[in-house]
């Protein structure tokens, strides 16, 4: 093991905390020396072979002036699940880790933290990437974009040069944001899709035989994008 590394606690049990998990192990680019959760979600003592620590005491256990932490959450609730345990550690002085595979092509700027860059993703020049943001691989993002804080753009999406992607908002794999156009905030993009004009804020936008885009109550939009159960 190399003793240089950072430690590093990845918040989380489910299923991406160990797709993090392995990946970091993969790649060797922390010492990955347990998990946290809210108690009232741990049922065992160790996940992966290593410890889980009660979040509302890790800090009692560990150094945070000396580890680093990674919130494991992909987008449940619009990805609000992960902005709100972000913020609240944050509040409690916690530093976070940026996960990002060294296969990763990285040519603008990740102005953030708790990002999750994933393998084969090409960021071109003078984009900026907002805090907590995960983008799945073999993504796209052109140059001059900017991706706003909590986004998820799965796996093969596409995002224009100049394209801006709002605040929490949600891109479906392989959709396609082209050059230019605006996404507001809490946005959900199907897979698949072609985003060729600009989107309000906390809209639904899909395409069947024709393109569909609905809005909604910025307190609505949330419920349309959940696990089929609360997965820490």
């Amino acid at each position: 093991m190399n003793t240089d590394l950072k430690k590093l606690i990845i918040v989380g049990t489910g299923p991406n905390a160990k797709h993090v998990c392995k990946l970091v192990q993969f790649y060797g680019l922390f010492e990955v020396i347990g998990f946290t959760v809210d108690e009232q979600y741990i049922t065992e003592d160790t996940f992966e072979g290593l410890p889980i620590y009660p979040l509302e005491k890790v800090d009692t256990i560990v150094d945070t002036n000396e580890v680093l932490f990674f919130v494991a959450l992909l987008w449940n609730r619009l990805n609000a699940d992960r902005k709100d345990l972000y913020l609240r550690l944050k509040a409690r002085g916690f530093k976070f880790a940026n996960i990002i595979s060294p296969k990763a092509s990285i040519r603008g700027t990740i102005a953030g933290d708790n990002c999750w860059i994933h393998d084969f993703v090409v960021i071109q020049n003078d984009t900026t990437i907002g805090n907590d943001v995960a983008i799945m691989a073999q993504s796209l993002v052109g140059d001059s974009a900017v991706i706003e804080d909590h986004c998820f753009l799965g796996a093969k999406s596409t995002v224009g040069g100049g394209a801006v992607i709002g605040e929490q908002t949600f891109v479906g794999i392989s959709c396609t944001v082209f050059d230019d156009t605006k996404v507001g905030k809490k946005c959900i993009l199907g897979a698949c899709t072609s985003v060729k004009r600009n989107v309000p804020d906390c809209s639904l936008y899909k395409t069947s035989s024709d393109i569909v885009i609905k809005q909604y109550d910025e307190d609505v939009i949330e419920s349309k994008l959940m696990f089929s159960k609360n997965v820490r």
